[in-house]
Parts: structure tokens; C-alpha cells; sequence
């Protein structure tokens, strides 16, 4: 066994031994918040608006998001199903679940073309409850939402994640953030099992289940895989509605302490200027994206410190060339599995060019 083999076996170890793999992500959330209350844990741009959410906001909308759960009166083990926007909003339904001893069934939003498969995995989970925005970046959900918890009978509640819809409860930013809203301990209630599943709603319908620990493990091989980047802002371009995501996107930040910014919509204009706003940057894409990021030189320029590309299923690698590109990791799942593959690429040039200067499309 090579040097390089040995150190990646002993790193694999590690994560799967590490303390913070024996909690839960509300753990995480307790944890990540003690020393830097009033750091930057998500920027999300919507549109042109801009939530900046601290660690102690993050913390307390779970807990304000925990203590509401808690009201329904909901049975421990009961599956949700929560239709991911990408921002702090998703992450904060998922963790307060857990916390409460839910099972979290994570979805993209009902778009027309995914209506029909949320809709049936709502009835085959039986899933209790529906978040999901009412509307998200101008895009009004209201009728494919109503529609899946009609098709549903086991859902007794529907929460808007941001706007409002009739007969929904209130779980927005807004409410959560408010004064007076209760909000629980979150270091009372941890979730400590964890064996605790995740599911994940896959390209063609089927749910991807994997275990909060797992999960965790996976995350901390990713910092461990990209940690020469240092403190560098995350930028991840796939809404945490994919254990992928979710992995490289809010677990992964929270155990780095580097603030994780999400862009929506995307246009390559905003995703240049944020990139150039940030300086380098890792960046979370779907992997499909990596030969359009080749052609446009982001791979090369200093720009990306390290790319982390989300792979569905057992689809196979872009073609690219990766000589003198920044670090590459693939990450994929399977069977439960957290699967991260460092691609082998040199570090990116300590120069960095503005981003625009390289997009020529």
C-alpha cells in the first residue's frame, strides 16, 4: 500500500470514528454556533434580495422551527417531505425534523416536470407534511403544492418555507427570526441516533436513503479532501434537495466554518459577478456543468479554489482536461454510501484574474 493509500484509508477511519458523527445535525448546528454567533453561515441571493444568516439566526430558526414541529403533535418516525429551495431555509426545515425524530424526505421544488414524482413519493413515504416555498424567485408554487398534498392523504400539514398560502402554517425566515417566537434548546434535543435516515428524492423517482452519520463522515472527507482551501467562501450552485448537495453545500460548511453562499436564479452574468465578489472560492456544481466551467478557463484561472461535482446515480465522468485545474472532487452516493473521488488535479495558479475575463460565451 502506497503512502497516498495509506493516509486516505486512516482519513476514511478517522470520519467514520470522528465524535461528531455519533450526533445529529441539530449537533452540528449547537456546536457550530458556540464560537462564532455572529458569522456569516449563509448568503442566499434570491432574486435581488440577499438573506444573510448568522450562525446564531441559523440556530435560532431551527429552534423556532422545532418548537412549531412540536405543536402538530406529530409521532416520532413520521416521514416529511420538504421541496428544497436552495438557501438556509431547507437546511433549517431538515435539521429542526431530525431534532423533533422525524424522517425527512428531501425533494426539488414541484416544478411541472417533477409534480408527478414528488406527488408519488409523498404517497408511497406517507409523509405527514409538505414544506416547501409558496413562492420562490418569482415562481409561484401554490397549485402544484395543494395538488400533491390533495393526491396525499396521510399529509396533515402543509408549511410555506417563504410567502404565504391559504391554509398553510407560517415557517418563513420572518416568523422564525420574530421575538416572540418560541423556540426550543436545541442542546436539549439531540438527535443522538445516528442511524437516523436521510431519503432523498433521485432523478428517475426512487428515494435515496443514507444515515445522518454517514452523511457527516462524508462531509468531514470532503473538508479533510479540500482543506489546502482554507477558510474560502462555498458557493454551491444545486439546492441542498440532494444528499449530494447537502453534503457538499450545508454539511460541509458548518464543519469548515467557511460561509456558504447560494445563487438563484442563475445566470452566468450574477455567477460571474458573485464569483469576482468573492474572491476564490469553492464551488458545489452538478457534474455536468465541469466542461462548461473548462471552456470558460474557470478551472484554470485562480478564480475556483477547489470544485466539488455532484454526481446522480451511476452516471459517468464529463470529459475534461483536468491538467493545471484546481482540485476536483467527485462525490456521489450509493446504496447509502458516501462515495468522494479526489480527481488528481494540480492546484490552481496563486494569481487570480476576475472572472469575467474569462468567459468568452
Amino acid at each position: 500500500m502506497t503512502f497516498r493509500a495509506a493516509a486516505q484509508a486512516l482519513d476514511a477511519s478517522l470520519a467514520r470514528t470522528h465524535p461528531l458523527t455519533q450526533f445529529g445535525f441539530d449537533a452540528l448546528v449547537a456546536g457550530a454556533a458556540r464560537p462564532r454567533p455572529g458569522a456569516p453561515a449563509f448568503v442566499d441571493r434570491h432574486g435581488d434580495s440577499t438573506d444573510d444568516v448568522s450562525y446564531a439566526d441559523l440556530y435560532q430558526r431551527v429552534g423556532a422551527f422545532l418548537a412549531r414541529l412540536r405543536g402538530f403533535d406529530f409521532a416520532r418516525g413520521e416521514k416529511i417531505l420538504i421541496c428544497c429551495p436552495p438557501g438556509a431555509q431547507a437546511f433549517v426545515a431538515l435539521t429542526a425534523a431530525v431534532a423533533a425524530g422525524l424522517d425527512p424526505v428531501l425533494a426539488p421544488l414541484p416544478l411541472p416536470m417533477r409534480r408527478a414524482a414528488v406527488a408519488n413519493a409523498a404517497r408511497a413515504q406517507r409523509v405527514c407534511a409538505l414544506f416547501a416555498p409558496a413562492r420562490f424567485c418569482g415562481v409561484d408554487f401554490e397549485e402544484p403544492l395543494l395538488s400533491i398534498a390533495a393526491e396525499t392523504p396521510s399529509v396533515r400539514l402543509i408549511g410555506a418555507l417563504s410567502g404565504t398560502l391559504d391554509g398553510a402554517g407560517d415557517f418563513s425566515p420572518a416568523m422564525l427570526e420574530a421575538p416572540l417566537s418560541p423556540r426550543a434548546r436545541l442542546a436539549d434535543d439531540w438527535s443522538a441516533d445516528e442511524r437516523a435516515l436521510v431519503g432523498a428524492l433521485d432523478d428517475v423517482g426512487a428515494i435515496d436513503f443514507s444515515s445522518q452519520g454517514a452523511l457527516l463522515a462524508g462531509a468531514l472527507d470532503l473538508v479533510r479532501l479540500t482543506r489546502d482551501a482554507g477558510d474560502a467562501p462555498i458557493l454551491s450552485l444545486a439546492a441542498p434537495s440532494s444528499l449530494g448537495a447537502l453534503i457538499a453545500g450545508p454539511l460541509a460548511a458548518l464543519l469548515a466554518g467557511a460561509p456558504l453562499h447560494y445563487l438563484s436564479p442563475f445566470t452566468a452574468e450574477r455567477f460571474l459577478e458573485t464569483l469576482d465578489a468573492l474572491g476564490p472560492t469553492r464551488l458545489v456544481i452538478p457534474a455536468v456543468v465541469l466542461p462548461d466551467l473548462a471552456r470558460a478557463g474557470l478551472l484554470t484561472n485562480g478564480a475556483l479554489v477547489s470544485v466539488c461535482a455532484l454526481y446522480p446515480g451511476a452516471a459517468t465522468a464529463p470529459g475534461i482536461d483536468a491538467a493545471d485545474a484546481c482540485p476536483i472532487v467527485e462525490l456521489r452516493l450509493d446504496g447509502g454510501a458516501v462515495i468522494l473521488r479526489d480527481a488528481g488535479a494540480s492546484h490552481a495558479p496563486a494569481h487570480v484574474e476576475p472572472a469575467h475575463a474569462a468567459l468568452d460565451y
